[in-house]
């Protein structure tokens, strides 16, 4: 099984569109800051699961903030990351994971992509869509679960995309 990991899309549905193209995914998990996106590219995948959650952005408050998720045995939670501050280190984010349980911890928020292990949780944040020149490269993640056992990378768009 392949998830794709979304955080941050701000509009930027082709970029979306894009990463969806790539991955071939068997479910996309969108981590917020326009969930709209999500909604609307899942419309046009009626056979693609879609899993999301609000995040600061998305003032409608009609949605999750936080959900657990078991996919062949991995069990993930994902969050936005702005409820537990993680601008300004991972702490709290990272103690309500553990307290969860959980294999795998996805959070957005930084726009900075990171894949790390602590305390034996494999935390991920895929990156941001929005920016996307020299210094920053727009960013997905991409979870690939087999046997109860996974493995997560991130993948970078190509600086040529508008």
């Amino acid at each position: 099984m392949k998830l794709l990991v979304l955080s941050d899309s701000h509009r930027k549905l082709d970029r979306m569109r894009y990463a969806i193209a790539q991955c071939k995914p068997d479910a996309v998990l969108h981590l917020g800051d326009h969930i709209h996106d999500a909604h609307e590219i899942a419309r046009k995948h009626p056979d693609l699961p879609f899993h999301m959650v609000e995040g600061n952005c998305d003032m409608e408050g009609s949605g999750d903030t936080e959900l657990l998720l078991t996919f062949d045995g991995v069990t993930i939670f994902m969050t936005h990351g702005h409820e537990y501050c993680v601008k300004r280190g991972l702490g709290s984010f990272i103690d309500r994971a553990h307290r969860k349980g959980v294999n795998l911890a996805l959070y957005g928020h930084t726009h900075n992509a990171l894949i790390q292990e602590t305390l034996g949780i494999w935390i991920m944040n895929p990156g941001q869509l929005i920016r996307h020149d020299k210094s920053h490269v727009a960013s997905y993640g991409v979870v690939t679960i087999e046997n109860g056992a996974f493995t997560c990378e991130l993948a970078y768009l190509p600086l040529s995309m508008p």
